[in-house]
């Protein structure tokens, strides 16, 4: 099973993969620009350390495998060693950078560097890597995308709705979406005096509080 994640941000997903292989192998493919993650006295990104260290401590009879690829996930088609993927993917599972909320380090390779208006960003790196995992998938096959709207310097963005309407127009099915609860309750001065429910736009009660939660939205190639 080939597994690919176009945002490899702290690796926790290929720890993830790492670990789920009890019944089969697993390939691992992930890219990320993050030139903070390379070790030059090694020649090897930080993922891989992790991975040696994992596939060196926890023997299985199944391994997973693994491939990194320190490029930004809008350009790394053009790499001649990643298009050998093309249509073989049988999952693609990622959590991609909010635009600008999230920037995992000041690197120039960061897409919010790059692309420095939302408007820039959605055409230049949402949309070219969303084209390169449909492009990259195998049909009959899911693609799980973990990204929320978000607000920041006064400016709405909407991620989600973006997300879902580009992967419509590449012939994805948009399935369903899981709530990946975050910790933590809304606080008493996020909730409406009048509705008695949280401003907050994905929330959802668990026990007899509320709490904000991220969608994981669902994608089917058919």
């Amino acid at each position: 099973m080939i597994i690919y994640d176009p945002s490899m941000g702290y690796g926790g997903r290929l720890l993830g993969c790492l670990s789920v292989n009890k019944d089969r192998n697993i390939h691992y493919i992930g890219t990320d620009p993050n030139t903070d993650n390379w070790i030059k006295e090694l020649g090897i990104s930080r993922y891989e350390v992790m991975g040696r260290f994992f596939n060196n401590n926890i023997k299985r009879k199944y391994q997973t495998s693994y491939e990194c690829f320190m490029e930004g996930s809008e350009v790394v088609h053009l790499n001649k060693d990643f298009q050998k993927y093309k249509g073989k993917v049988d999952f693609i599972f990622t959590s991609p950078p909010y635009f600008g909320t999230e920037g995992y380090s000041e690197d120039e390779t960061q897409s919010y560097k790059k692309f420095n208006t939302y408007e820039l960003w959605r055409d230049g790196f949402l949309t070219q890597t969303l084209k390169n995992c449909v492009d990259y998938l195998k049909p009959q096959r899911w693609l799980c995308w973990n990204i929320s709207d978000t607000q920041f310097d006064g400016k709405y963005y909407p991620m989600e709705r973006d997300s879902i309407d580009i992967l419509k127009s590449l012939g994805m099915e948009y399935k369903m979406r899981y709530k990946m609860v975050l910790s933590g309750s809304i606080t008493s001065n996020q909730i409406k005096k009048r509705s008695r429910l949280p401003s907050t736009k994905n929330f959802c009660g668990i026990k007899n509080n509320f709490k904000k939660y991220e969608p994981i939205m669902v994608f089917y190639k058919p």
